[in-house]
């Protein structure tokens, strides 16, 4: 997992359908308003990769920040810029069918926010009955013990079996930062805004025999119990508040406590959602600029943070001005490290006790990087040596240690400049450069840097490329889409999934997802559809007054192509249009 964990460039811009799920927040009047200085509406750009727990980017997770989503392309990562959020909180959600819906709550910056989270893939632990006592447990002493009275999204009564899912995260868990939900920021049962220290948290999720979310009914509760971390024993209180995880305002809320027997917490809780065992602390903000030793900000460096007493490392990571803002305890004196992009700890320092609600600035930290930052650069030529005016380059590189793919669009007279980072000398990167307007590439092309910034010169683009998507809407110019692009068709549920997205949306940009799928005809219904110039909402190109139809006229196997076409009219507020699309793509599952 390490090898995707820190530099995500390749970003795709993508509109898709939030996933609902049936998941109480407990007595919302428990807890007064939050007093956190949440500041004013702003607009704020973010990106990110959406991993699972084996470090396998996840295709299709929908990212949504405010009222906009995004969804991640076949390499996991998403791009959403001017969302609005608030100045010192912007709520990431995630979801994805067969995970448990994930997010993330940080305090943005001016900059490219950036964020890496890890999605929980939902497994069964084990299935009860309904009407009876029974005891779900993990290997690792974590136990729900429940009283055999369940309720359905409406409140009813559920009489029948229940699947159960568990998961404890340890705080020793090494991506504990990736995997959590929303961040360590809490409103306490007074309203105060509190930053919270985690001895372990629990999900839960019950499901019924067709398949509805359940919860545990009105006036009832259920016992859990969570082990302690052995490297916290001794500093674990007897007794710890507990709290609950909101996944509507990204907030935890103080509801309860725990008590502590023998080396695990045992407690009761009326529902299920994130549950977590927490000291509290107030609250102040943190305010970090990493720059290298030439003066340049350093990105995607992991910077962190503990109290003196604490066990476990909180993590941010720095944006492309090399800044990260974070919430951390007041009154504490901290200890603060900087990791670079080949999670070398190069920076270490001390972070003085700041006052409760204000905002702390420290001064710019400069660090040697134990690698080399590269501004790789060039000029585009078509096959007849004028500019490329349409048109983008992708870098990688893979080592042991991490994982690039940075792609960057060109600029009207075809120049690109791309930042690429390596931890060893000598590093060999991979170049492919596209010309989008006469479907033409270079195909990969090795590129070994000779200084920091490398100026490769003239670089023809002109090799015929077999793998496209072309779109047309109305009377407006037609669109073409080249590599990579994702096809992806699922034999358990036989929904089939094509995405492409260049850097740069004005390049356009297409994904369908359609149901059903059994070979080469004709289908009529989209469970999503958007194309970037059509006018689509974030919720796809509507199906309602829409006679658009997808024809397959070849189905391939794994590695061979899928060749379709969609024509016909749609309507949205703007009125009535056309569109027609033609896809020869490489099938990749």
């Amino acid at each position: 997992m390490r090898k995707f964990y820190f530099l995500f460039l390749m970003l795709s811009l993508v509109f898709s359908c939030k996933d609902e799920s049936f998941v109480e927040t407990g007595n919302e009047n428990l807890n007064p308003q939050s007093n956190y200085n949440f500041g004013s509406t702003t607009q704020k750009d973010f990106q990110g990769v959406i991993l699972d727990t084996n470090g396998t980017p996840i295709y299709g997770a929908t990212v949504q920040i405010g009222t906009t989503s995004v969804a991640t392309n076949y390499k996991g990562f998403f791009i959403l810029k001017n969302a609005s959020v608030q100045e010192n909180f912007a709520h990431i959600k995630v979801t994805k069918a067969g995970f448990i819906n994930a997010s993330r709550v940080l305090v943005p910056s001016n900059g490219m926010n950036r964020v890496n989270i890890m999605m929980i893939p939902e497994k069964l632990t084990s299935t009860v009955s309904s009407g009876a006592t029974s005891t779900v447990s993990l290997a690792d002493g974590t136990k729900v013990k429940f009283d055999g009275s369940f309720k359905d999204a409406n409140g009813n009564a559920y009489s029948g079996s229940v699947s159960v899912s568990l998961y404890h995260l340890a705080p020793s868990n090494t991506y504990l930062n990736e995997l959590m939900p929303g961040s360590f920021l809490a409103t306490s049962s007074n309203g105060s805004a509190r930053i919270m220290e985690t001895f372990g948290m629990l999900y839960v999720q019950l499901t019924g025999s067709a398949g509805q979310n359940l919860q545990i009914a009105t006036g009832h509760t259920a016992e859990i119990t969570m082990p302690i971390d052995a490297s916290q024993s001794s500093t674990s209180p007897s007794t710890i508040p507990l709290w609950s995880y909101n996944e509507n305002t990204g907030m935890w809320n103080e509801e309860g406590s725990v008590t502590k027997v023998g080396n695990t917490y045992v407690g009761t809780v009326s529902h299920f959602s994130w549950w977590n065992c927490d000291i509290q602390l107030p609250q102040a903000t943190l305010k970090v600029t990493v720059k290298n030793n030439t003066g340049q900000p350093l990105a995607n460096a992991k910077v962190t943070l503990k109290r003196n007493s604490q066990t476990y490392e909180v993590a941010g990571i720095t944006d492309n001005n090399g800044v990260v803002t974070g919430i951390i305890p007041a009154g504490e004196s901290l200890v603060l490290k900087v990791y670079d992009n080949c999670n070398s700890i190069v920076y270490t320092s001390t972070v003085t006790p700041v006052t409760a609600g204000n905002l702390y600035v420290l001064p710019d930290i400069v660090v040697t990087p134990s690698g080399t930052n590269y501004i790789i650069q060039g000029n585009l030529k078509t096959c007849t040596n004028a500019d490329v005016t349409d048109g983008f380059v992708t870098l990688k590189v893979v080592n042991g240690t991490y994982f690039q793919y940075v792609s960057v669009p060109v600029s009207s007279t075809g120049m690109f400049s791309a930042n690429i980072y390596s931890c060893n000398s000598g590093q060999q990167f991979v170049l492919e450069a596209f010309d989008t307007a006469n479907m033409r590439s270079t195909g990969e092309i090795n590129v070994t840097p000779t200084a920091a910034t490398t100026n490769l010169g003239n670089i023809t683009v002109c090799t015929g490329i077999s793998e496209f998507i072309m779109y047309k809407f109305d009377n407006q110019s037609s669109k073409n889409l080249l590599p990579p692009i994702g096809a992806e068709y699922s034999s358990s549920t036989n929904a089939m999934v094509v995405t492409c997205y260049p850097p740069n949306s004005a390049l356009g940009g297409f994904q369908m997802i359609v149901p059903n799928i059994s070979g080469v005809g004709t289908y009529n219904t989209f469970n999503y559809l958007d194309v970037i110039g059509s006018g689509s909402s974030p919720n796809g190109i509507p199906s309602s007054g829409s006679t658009l139809t997808l024809q397959i006229s070849n189905f391939g196997a794994i590695g061979q192509y899928i060749d379709f076409t969609i024509n016909g009219t749609y309507t949205n507020s703007t009125g009535n249009h056309t569109l027609s699309v033609t896809g020869h793509v490489i099938r990749d599952n």
